[in-house]
Protein backbone atom coordinates (compact mmCIF):
# COMPACT_ATOMS: atom_id res chain seq x y z
CA UNK A 1 0.00 0.00 0.00
CA UNK A 2 2.84 2.39 0.83
CA UNK A 3 4.59 1.59 -2.44
CA UNK A 4 1.38 2.21 -4.37
CA UNK A 5 0.94 5.55 -2.63
CA UNK A 6 4.54 6.46 -3.43
CA UNK A 7 4.07 5.51 -7.09
CA UNK A 8 0.89 7.63 -7.28
CA UNK A 9 2.72 10.55 -5.69
CA UNK A 10 5.62 10.21 -8.13
CA UNK A 11 3.21 10.04 -11.05
CA UNK A 12 1.45 13.14 -9.80
CA UNK A 13 4.71 15.02 -9.49
CA UNK A 14 5.85 14.00 -13.00
CA UNK A 15 3.04 15.31 -15.16
CA UNK A 16 3.73 15.42 -18.87
CA UNK A 17 2.86 19.02 -19.45
CA UNK A 18 4.63 20.24 -16.31
CA UNK A 19 1.33 21.45 -14.85
CA UNK A 20 0.38 19.98 -11.54
CA UNK A 21 -3.03 18.41 -11.27
CA UNK A 22 -3.02 19.10 -7.56
CA UNK A 23 -1.78 22.12 -5.71
CA UNK A 24 1.38 22.03 -3.64
CA UNK A 25 -0.52 22.22 -0.32
CA UNK A 26 -2.70 19.29 -1.38
CA UNK A 27 0.37 17.26 -2.32
CA UNK A 28 2.06 18.21 0.95
CA UNK A 29 -1.05 17.21 2.88
CA UNK A 30 -1.23 13.86 1.08
CA UNK A 31 2.46 13.23 1.68
CA UNK A 32 2.08 14.10 5.37
CA UNK A 33 -0.87 11.72 5.61
CA UNK A 34 1.13 8.93 3.99
CA UNK A 35 4.11 9.48 6.29
CA UNK A 36 1.86 9.50 9.35
CA UNK A 37 0.23 6.28 8.18
CA UNK A 38 3.62 4.63 7.64
CA UNK A 39 4.84 5.69 11.04
CA UNK A 40 1.73 4.42 12.77
CA UNK A 41 2.01 1.07 11.00
CA UNK A 42 5.64 0.65 12.00
CA UNK A 43 4.95 1.64 15.59
CA UNK A 44 1.96 -0.65 15.85
CA UNK A 45 4.03 -3.54 14.54
CA UNK A 46 6.89 -2.74 16.91
CA UNK A 47 4.47 -2.37 19.80
CA UNK A 48 2.92 -5.77 19.04
CA UNK A 49 6.38 -7.32 18.84
CA UNK A 50 7.41 -5.67 22.11
CA UNK A 51 4.20 -6.83 23.82
CA UNK A 52 4.80 -10.39 22.61
CA UNK A 53 8.39 -10.29 23.85
CA UNK A 54 7.26 -8.87 27.19
CA UNK A 55 4.69 -11.65 27.61
CA UNK A 56 7.28 -14.29 26.71
CA UNK A 57 9.75 -12.77 29.18
CA UNK A 58 7.12 -12.72 31.94
CA UNK A 59 6.20 -16.35 31.20
CA UNK A 60 9.87 -17.32 31.36
CA UNK A 61 10.30 -15.45 34.66
CA UNK A 62 7.30 -17.28 36.11
CA UNK A 63 8.77 -20.64 35.03
CA UNK A 64 12.17 -19.78 36.51
CA UNK A 65 10.56 -18.70 39.77
CA UNK A 66 8.51 -21.88 39.87
CA UNK A 67 11.46 -24.14 39.07
CA UNK A 68 14.14 -22.41 41.14
CA UNK A 69 12.62 -19.67 43.29
CA UNK A 70 10.13 -21.69 45.30
CA UNK A 71 12.49 -24.63 45.97
CA UNK A 72 15.23 -22.18 46.86
CA UNK A 73 12.95 -20.44 49.36
CA UNK A 74 11.97 -23.79 50.85
CA UNK A 75 15.63 -24.79 51.11
CA UNK A 76 16.42 -21.46 52.76
CA UNK A 77 13.60 -22.01 55.27
CA UNK A 78 14.83 -25.53 56.01
CA UNK A 79 18.41 -24.28 56.37
CA UNK A 80 17.27 -21.62 58.86
CA UNK A 81 15.24 -24.19 60.78
CA UNK A 82 18.24 -26.56 61.00
CA UNK A 83 20.50 -23.65 62.03
CA UNK A 84 18.06 -22.72 64.82
CA UNK A 85 17.85 -26.33 66.04
CA UNK A 86 21.66 -26.64 66.02
CA UNK A 87 21.97 -23.42 68.01
CA UNK A 88 19.42 -24.77 70.48
CA UNK A 89 21.34 -28.07 70.79
CA UNK A 90 24.63 -26.19 71.28
CA UNK A 91 23.03 -24.24 74.09
CA UNK A 92 21.77 -27.45 75.71
CA UNK A 93 25.21 -29.10 75.35
CA UNK A 94 26.87 -26.04 76.94
CA UNK A 95 24.35 -26.17 79.80
CA UNK A 96 25.03 -29.90 80.25
CA UNK A 97 28.80 -29.25 80.36
CA UNK A 98 28.28 -26.57 82.99
CA UNK A 99 26.20 -29.00 85.08
CA UNK A 100 28.85 -31.70 84.63
CA UNK A 101 31.61 -29.32 85.78
CA UNK A 102 29.52 -28.33 88.78
CA UNK A 103 28.83 -31.99 89.60
CA UNK A 104 32.56 -32.85 89.29
CA UNK A 105 33.40 -29.95 91.56
CA UNK A 106 30.91 -31.16 94.17
CA UNK A 107 32.21 -34.74 93.88
CA UNK A 108 35.75 -33.47 94.52
CA UNK A 109 34.50 -31.46 97.48
CA UNK A 110 32.63 -34.53 98.77
CA UNK A 111 35.77 -36.69 98.32
CA UNK A 112 37.84 -34.11 100.20
CA UNK A 113 35.34 -33.92 103.04
CA UNK A 114 35.12 -37.71 103.11
CA UNK A 115 38.89 -37.95 103.36
CA UNK A 116 38.87 -35.44 106.22
CA UNK A 117 36.17 -37.41 108.03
Amino acid sequence: AANEDAIKLNETLRTQDETLEKSIPELQSEADRMIAELRSRELNMQERTAQDELKNAEDLLDKVKKLFGEPSEKNEDLKNEVRDKLANYHTKVDDARDLLREAMSKIREADRLSAVN
